[in-house]
């Protein structure tokens, strides 16, 4: 099971909601060092974690592994996760 397992419904259509996500990635990558790569509508997280932000046409689905250390920071990444995306979808 994921460390950090968040979904978020959304009215945007995928390609709006990729736009916001992709904002959300900068914000988030600048601060903890995020890199990955989109893959379709999946942008898959290489570093300092692994996991993904998937989109749909109504959801951004975040799933994140944590390694053993960063689990200790698991309730503020998941805050910080929670609200650029409450920013970022309104």
């Amino acid at each position: 099971m994921a460390a950090i397992d968040i979904t978020r419904n959304h009215t945007l259509g995928k390609t709006a909601v990729k736009e916001k996500v992709n904002q959300v990635l900068e914000r988030i990558g600048g601060s903890i060092g995020l890199q990955g790569a989109w893959d379709g509508d999946v942008f898959k997280i290489t570093k300092p974690a692994t996991g993904t932000f998937a989109i749909s046409d109504t959801t951004v689905h975040v799933q994140i592994e944590l390694s053993f250390i960063q689990r200790a920071l698991k309730g503020k990444i998941e805050e910080r996760i929670n609200g650029e995306l409450t920013k970022a979808l309104g």
